[in-house]
C-alpha cells in the first residue's frame, strides 16, 4: 500500500478494508481523517482513473485547495464554479477533459453537491463520468441525499448508474432517524440493502401511527424497530468509528477547513484592499495603525460583516456560518472562539434557528465573574451544548465537556491562541482534542493563521511586513 502522508492505524485499516471494493460508507466522527482515507483508497486503486467529488459548498474547496495537495500525489483537478461560459473557463475545461496525464495520475472533479440539482451542473458531472468510465463518485457529508424525494438525491441516483465505484462520507449519516439511511445506501448500490422501495424499508424499520387533521388522515412515524437488524444490513459495506475507538490518535489534532467567499464578501474585500493599498503606497508618512486597521477590517469581511466609517456593522452573506453548522451536526458539545463580538451575535442567531437557544452558553468581555462561572458550570454539566467565547474566555476556564474547538475567527494574539487551546485540553479530558480553523481561502484569514502557527504575534510586525501581508491576501 502507498501513502503520501503516513496514516494512523485506524486509517490504514480502513484503506486496506475498502481499497478494492466497488462501494463503501465511511461513517467517521469529525477529526478522524475521512478525506485522507478516501484519497488513500483512490491512490491504491489502479483501476480508478477519475474521481467526482460532491461536497457541500465551501467543503468542496477544502478538497481542492488543501486535502488533495496535502495527501495525494498525481492529481489533475478541476473546480466547478458554475456554467462554463468564458473563454478562459472553456480552455480550462477542455484541458481537463482532453489533456494527457502522466502515468499514475488521475483526474478529480470537485463540485458543490447542490450543483447536480441544476441542468448545467448535472450535465457536466454526467459528461465527466461518461468520458472516464473507470470512475468513482464520492459524496462527502452524504446526509445531503437522505431525502429520497429531493432533487439532489434523484440526481445522485441517476449518476450512480454511470459510475463504476461509489463512496459516501459522513460523521452523522443519521440526523433525524434511521429513515435517513435508505437513499444513502441506494446511492451506493441498488442492491446494497434488501429493500427495493422506501415503503418496504419504512415498513421494516419504522413504527407509524395514523393521525387526523380535519378531513385529512396520514401516517406519522412515532418510533423505530428492528434496529439491530438494520445494523446487520449496513455492516457489510460501512464502517462507523468514533475518536474514542481510535487508540492511536495523538492528544491534539489540527485541521483547517477552507470556505469560499460569497459574492458580497468578495466585492467588499477587493474594494477595501485596493483602496487601502492606494493610500499606503501614495502616502509618505504612514504608521502601522493604518495597515493594522485594514487587516482587522479585511478579517471582519471574511467573518461575515463590514464596518462602515460611522461604525455601523453590516452583515454579509457568509459561508463560515454554514461550515460551522455542518460541524455542529456531527459534534456536540462544541466550543467556538470568535475574534469579534459581532461574530458572537451571528453565531448565536444561526445556532438558535436550529437548536434550543437554552443550550447555548456564552462568555464575552464584561461578563461578571459569577456569570462566567455559571455559564461554565452549565456547559460542564451538559445543560449547554455550545460554549461561544471571545478572547475573554481564553484563560482560566475548564471546558473539558467538549473535545472539539472551532476557531470561527482568530485573534491576532499568540498568547490568546495558546491559552484558548488549553480550555479543552487539560486535566479531566479523556479524549483526543480536535481543533478546526474556519478559513476563507485566499484571504487574510490564511495569512493570520500562518503567522499564529509560526508562533508569531501580528501586533509585533513592522510596517513593511503588514503592507506585504495585505498585498498577498
Amino acid at each position: 500500500m502507498k501513502y503520501k502522508t503516513p496514516p494512523y492505524n485506524h486509517q490504514k485499516n480502513i484503506v486496506e478494508q475498502f481499497y478494492n471494493r466497488p462501494y463503501g460508507a465511511l461513517f467517521l466522527e469529525q477529526g478522524l481523517g475521512k478525506t485522507k482515507i478516501l484519497l488513500d483508497i483512490v491512490a491504491n486503486s489502479p483501476e480508478t482513473n477519475a474521481v467526482l467529488v460532491l461536497a457541500p459548498n465551501g467543503l468542496h474547496a477544502n478538497w481542492y485547495y488543501k486535502e488533495v495537495k496535502e495527501h495525494y500525489d498525481g492529481a489533475m483537478g478541476f473546480f466547478w464554479q458554475g456554467p462554463i461560459k468564458t473563454q478562459k473557463a472553456k480552455i480550462a475545461a477542455n484541458l481537463f477533459f482532453s489533456g494527457k496525464l502522466p502515468e499514475n495520475h488521475k483526474r478529480f472533479l470537485f463540485m458543490n453537491s447542490e450543483a447536480i440539482r441544476t441542468k448545467h451542473g448535472y450535465e457536466f458531472a454526467l459528461l465527466f463520468l461518461q468520458r472516464f468510465q473507470d470512475n468513482m463518485v464520492v459524496i462527502d457529508e452524504s446526509s445531503c441525499i437522505k431525502n429520497p424525494k429531493a432533487k439532489v438525491t434523484k440526481a445522485a441516483l441517476k449518476l450512480r448508474n454511470k459510475s463504476k465505484r461509489r463512496f459516501i462520507l459522513s460523521g452523522t449519516p443519521i440526523t433525524q432517524g434511521p429513515m435517513d439511511l435508505f437513499s444513502q445506501a441506494k446511492f451506493l448500490s441498488e442492491y446494497s440493502i434488501p429493500y427495493k422501495t422506501y415503503t418496504a424499508y419504512k415498513a421494516t424499520f419504522a413504527i407509524e401511527e395514523m393521525r387526523y387533521a380535519g378531513a385529512r388522515s396520514f401516517k406519522k412515524i412515532t418510533g423505530y424497530k428492528n434496529l439491530d437488524h438494520l445494523t446487520d444490513v449496513m455492516k457489510p459495506f460501512s464502517i462507523r468509528l468514533r475518536k474514542k475507538d481510535c487508540l492511536d490518535l495523538p492528544e491534539k489534532l489540527w485541521q483547517t477547513q477552507l470556505v469560499a467567499m460569497t459574492a458580497s464578501q468578495k466585492k467588499a474585500y477587493e474594494d477595501l484592499k485596493n483602496n487601502a493599498l492606494t493610500v499606503l503606497e501614495e502616502s509618505k508618512t504612514v504608521s502601522s495603525t493604518l495597515p493594522l486597521t485594514t487587516i482587522i477590517k479585511l478579517q471582519q469581511i471574511c467573518s461575515g460583516f463590514v464596518t462602515t466609517d460611522e461604525g455601523e456593522e453590516i452583515e454579509l452573506d457568509n459561508n463560515k456560518i454554514k461550515a460551522l453548522l455542518s460541524i455542529a451536526e456531527t459534534t456536540r458539545p462544541l466550543v467556538i472562539f470568535c475574534a469579534f463580538r459581532k461574530n458572537i451575535a451571528q453565531v448565536i442567531k444561526a445556532i438558535s434557528e436550529i437548536y434550543d437557544p437554552s443550550k447555548i452558553a456564552c462568555i464575552v468581555g464584561g461578563n461578571k465573574s459569577s456569570d462566567r462561572s455559571s455559564e461554565v458550570a452549565r456547559f460542564q454539566r451538559g445543560d449547554a451544548q455550545f460554549m461561544i467565547c471571545t478572547s475573554a474566555g481564553a484563560k482560566g476556564l475548564t471546558l473539558t465537556k467538549s473535545s472539539h474547538l472551532v476557531y470561527y475567527s482568530n485573534s491576532y494574539s499568540l498568547e490568546t491562541r495558546l491559552q484558548s487551546q488549553d480550555r479543552i485540553h487539560r486535566i479531566g479530558q479523556n479524549n483526543t482534542c480536535v481543533y478546526t480553523d474556519l478559513v476563507v481561502q485566499g484571504s487574510i484569514d490564511e495569512k493570520i493563521l500562518q503567522i499564529l502557527q509560526s508562533k508569531k504575534d501580528l501586533s509585533n510586525m513592522v510596517l513593511d511586513e503588514l503592507i506585504t501581508l495585505i498585498k498577498q491576501s
